[in-house]
Parts: structure tokens; C-alpha cells; sequence
């Protein structure tokens, strides 16, 4: 819909009758409707902000944009020259109706990505001994993926602001495909680091970021649930089409393999196609027949709110800015990034080098099951995340519990003697995956809001991508080294109970700065 036709649609002379209890703005003022079938007398709640007035930037703009359309249909006279009404109307789309059908994309496209990022280690093997190289180069590989996967948000997230969520999410799709495609044609192992490496890991962040903000758009009220509920994609992915690389890689070769996996990926345009972005919500109308001067309370209300339009933008900007360097700077959030580095490091370490561990531990027939252990216990985890924080319980504590679990499990599959036991201990630290994946996703807005929550995430988000970029190599050159994978699973075991400390630690710190803050703000409002 253009603008124009917005302007016909909401600049129709009507009369919009409201129920008793409903709200809307008035003159800059958000009034409470009285019974009856017009609004005849409104009382004040709080004042509401006035529209912005248009910027030179907005004047110059000759294609309409999200935020035109927005802007159109929060503020409209709803023709008659009667006074602007802000009214609570909400896209049909939203929380419902198209939102549903953006759910189950969103949910395949976890679905498809995370199996085939988590079984790596099912071309770890073949690209170990196809090109004859050590254990630790190949590691790059895994790593580079996953760095590069991990630090492409900033850039995923301006391509989503200037081109828009779909074209965000179909050059993701492209570009991961051309990965998958480019490394099955490769000659040698240089040229699986640019187009595995880097391109794939590219295009996966691009799909996983347009679905984050498209999942966002369409989801308010239940955005926790909805975001849960696609992320258990992952999980219901490693379990079903997980042990599935493995019996593709045995039919088609390795080469045959990716050549397979990335028709999977360009799937993921179909689902783009879903994507559009949510119908405009009904006009909202509200008529006034109150007569006379404004009330005293309404002049004052709008004076309040003119005030506060006059606000500096830069000032606020700059607060930011503030706030969002002494989070980064704050022995809490240190003590945080240096965890989710450790616990990154160990997590993406197992998923790169489970079938090559379990083949020199002659438990190589229980890989396929181990892995789909590893998804459903991925699947548990989410769900028991979203339970355990909707309690109350502290991100930061809850954080610090999990990663002691992953030390636990990771021990338990390294003192595995049967196949029984290394798929028990691999759904044990599937579990224990996906309650770190949800709950560090919590973390940003645990220590900020606003503005700064996007640069605290990208931070963190830099941190954990520079820990997969060194935990597989360096698992590779000690086994290289000692021909074993003992030394290497006491590095994976040391790491995440180092980091469960780290993280009790900034639980402390964080709660200490809070309570400070709150001293503070309490003797301000005493004087």
C-alpha cells in the first residue's frame, strides 16, 4: 500500500465510536473513553508526545518508506480538520493471522541451518583425509565458519536497515548456497576457507538476523514464546536431518554431500517469500463535542509534551553512548564476555570434532545417535529455559549453573566406554546447549535497554565468535601432537567450569552496581 492510498483510506471523514475504557490520544493528550456511542467528555490520563515534525532527511525522500507508512497511519486527522488522534489499533498481522505463517518459516529455517552447522563434524573426517592435512588446519575451517557467523551481525543488521528483511533474508540464502556449492567443487583446502569460511558464514548470519527482526515485527505481546518456539527448529533439526548428513556423505561422497546441502539452503529463498511486511491497522477516528476552551489539566498536558518534543536529539544519543560504554567497561559484563568465551570455545570444539573423537575411541557406530541425542536434549533445553526464566530465576545464575553442567556432561562423554554411554552423556550436553543459547541471549537486556541493548549484543556476540575461531584449531594441533584426545577434553571440561566462576562472579558485581544505582536514585528523590 502507498501513501497515497494510506491518505485516502485514513483521511475519510468518519466517526469512529469507541466502547467505555477504551483509550486514545486526543490533542496530544491520552484520554480515557467515557460511555456512549461519541467520546462527549475525556479525562486526561498522561500526556503523549506530539508526532514529529518532518526532517529535512524525510522531506528529501521521494520513495516512501517503513517509516512513512508507520508514521501515516499513527497520525491522521481522519479528514474534517478535527484534532490528530493517536489511537491503539493494531495490525491484524500482528500476534495473529500472517504472523503464524512467519512462525513455521522462521521455524524451518532453524530448522535446516543449525543441522547442518552442527554436523561439521561429518566433513571434518572426509576433508581430513581427502586433502591429507592435520587435525588442527582443518579446525580453521569449523572455526572460520563460526567466527565469521558470530561477527557478521553489524554487517547483517545495516544491510537490514538499508534493502529491508527480505532481501536480507534471500542474499543469505544465496550466499550460504554458493558456500555449500563452491566448497564441493574446491580443489584444495584453501579455497574450502573462503567459500565455508567466509561466504557461508555470511549468509547464515544474514538468514538468522532477518528472521530475529522479522519474527520481532510480527510478534509483541507473545515475542518470547514465538522466539522460543522457532529457535526449538534447531533442536528438531540436529535430531532429524542430522544423522541424515552422515547417510549422505556415505551414498553421494562428501563433494555430493554439500552439493545437497546447499539445495537445502536455497530452500531457505522459498521461505523468504513469506516474509511481507504486516497490513496497515483500521483508522481510528475520535470526534470531540466538549465545546469551549481546553481544560486547564489539557493545556498544561500538552505544554508538558511540546516540552518534551523539544528534547535534544544528540542529547540522547549521546546518553546512549554512555550508558552503553559503562556496561561495556563494567567488571560484570568483563567478567561475562570472558565466560561466553570459554563456553563458545568448548561447545563449538564438540560439535567439530565429534565423529573423529568418537572413531579413535572406537565408538564410531554410536556417532549418528550421539549427534540426534545431542538435538533432542537441544530441544529439552530451550523449552526448560523459557520455563525457568519466566520464574524469576537470575539469567546470570542460571548461566553460571549451565555452564557447569556442560563441564559435567563433557566429562561424562569423555570417560564413555560404550555407546550407551556416550549417547546418554551427548543428550545431557545437548540440554545443557540449548539453555546457554537462550539464556545468553538474555544477557544484553539483563545489563542495558534501549538503544544500547544492539551494541552490548554485537560486543558479546564478537567475544563468542573469537572463541570458536580458537577452540577447534587448538583441539586439532593437541591431538596432532599427543595422538590422543585426552589432553584435548580436559581443555573442554576446564573451560566451562572456569567459566561458571567467571559468570557467579559477574552475577555479584552486576548485583552490586544495581543496588548502588538504586542508593543513588533513592537519595535524589530524598532531596
Amino acid at each position: 500500500m502507498t501513501v497515497a492510498e494510506i491518505r485516502r483510506t485514513t483521511m475519510a471523514p468518519q466517526n469512529t465510536s469507541l466502547e467505555a475504557g477504551d483509550e486514545a490520544v486526543v490533542g496530544g493528550v491520552l484520554a480515557e473513553v467515557s460511555l456512549g456511542s461519541d467520546i462527549t467528555s475525556a479525562t486526561p490520563l498522561f500526556p503523549a508526545p506530539l508526532p514529529p515534525t518532518p526532517t529535512l532527511a524525510h522531506k528529501r525522500s521521494s520513495t516512501p518508506t517503513e517509516e512513512d507508512f508507520n508514521a501515516a497511519l499513527l497520525a491522521t486527522n481522519g479528514g474534517g480538520g478535527g484534532p490528530i488522534c493517536q489511537c491503539r489499533a493494531r495490525s491484524p498481522d500482528v500476534d495473529g493471522g500472517w504472523a503464524w505463517v512467519v512462525l513455521v518459516a522462521a521455524f524451518l529455517q532453524f530448522f535446516i541451518t543449525s543441522s547442518l552447522y552442527y554436523s561439521f563434524s561429518v566433513f571434518f573426517v572426509e576433508l581430513v583425509a581427502a586433502f591429507q592435512q592435520s587435525r588442527g588446519l582443518t579446525g580453521w575451517v569449523y572455526a572460520t565458519n563460526s567466527a565469521v557467523f558470530m561477527c557478521s551481525g553489524p554487517l547483517g543488521g545495516w544491510f537490514l536497515s538499508r534493502w529491508g528483511t527480505r532481501a536480507t533474508l534471500n542474499l543469505g540464502a544465496v550466499l550460504a548456497a554458493v558456500g555449500y556449492l563452491g566448497s564441493a567443487l574446491s580443489p584444495s583446502l584453501a579455497y574450502i576457507f573462503f567459500f565455508y569460511g567466509v561466504v557461508n558464514g555470511v549468509g547464515t548470519s544474514f538468514t538468522f538476523s532477518g528472521w530475529v527482526v522479522g519474527l520481532a515485527r510480527f510478534w509483541e505481546r507473545r515475542h518470547a514464546l514465538a522466539m522460543g518456539v522457532a529457535m526449538a527448529g534447531s533442536g528438531c533439526g540436529v535430531l532429524l536431518l542430522g544423522p541424515q548428513i552422515q547417510v549422505m556423505v556415505v551414498h553421494f561422497g562428501w563433494r555430493g554431500a554439500m552439493i545437497l546441502c546447499a539445495g537445502l539452503y536455497l530452500q531457505l529463498c522459498v521461505l523468504a517469500t513469506l516474509y511481507s511486511i504486516p497490513r496497515a491497522p483500521p483508522p481510528c477516528r475520535v470526534v470531540l463535542h466538549c465545546g469551549g476552551e481546553k481544560s486547564e489539566s489539557q493545556e498544561e498536558a500538552k505544554r508538558a509534551a511540546e516540552t518534551r518534543t523539544r528534547v535534544s536529539t544528540d542529547d540522547e544519543v549521546k546518553a546512549h553512548h554512555v550508558n552503553t560504554k559503562q556496561v561495556l567497561w563494567s567488571p560484570g559484563f568483563c567478567l561475562l564476555a570472558a565466560s561466553c568465551f570459554l563456553t563458545v570455545m568448548a561447545i563449538t570444539t564438540v560439535f567439530a570434532v565429534l565423529r573423529d573423537w568418537a572413531e579413535l575411541e572406537g565408538l564410531g557406530a554410536a556417532f549418528s545417535l550421539a549427534l540426534a541425542g545431542s538435538g533432542g536434549g537441544d530441544l529439552l533445553g530451550r523449552v526448560l529455559a523459557g520455563l525457568l526464566v519466566g520464574r524469576g530465576c537470575s539469567p546470570l545464575l542460571l548461566l553460571s549453573v549451565v555452564q557447569l553442567l556442560l563441564a559435567v556432561t563433557i566429562g561424562f562423554a569423555a570417560a564413555a566406554s560404550i555407546p550407551t554411554q556416550l549417547i546418554a552423556a551427548m543428550v545431557g550436553f545437548g540440554v545443557a546447549c540449548g539453555l546457554h543459547s537462550v539464556i545468553s541471549a538474555l544477557m544484553p537486556s539483563h545489563f542495558t535497554s534501549g538503544v544500547g541493548v544492539g551494541h552490548v549484543l554485537g560486543c558479546l556476540l564478537f567475544v563468542t565468535g573469537v572463541g570458536a575461531l580458537v577452540g577447534p584449531p587448538v583441539t586439532g594441533a593437541i591431538v596432532d601432537l599427543y595422538h590422543s584426545y585426552g589432553s584435548a577434553m580436559v581443555l573442554c571440561i576446564a573451560a566451562p567450569a572456569l567459566a561458571s566462576l567467571l559468570n557467579l562472579a559477574a552475577y555479584f558485581c552486576h548485583r552490586r552496581r544495581h543496588m548502588q544505582e538504586r542508593a543513588g536514585v533513592t537519595k535524589q528523590s530524598v532531596a
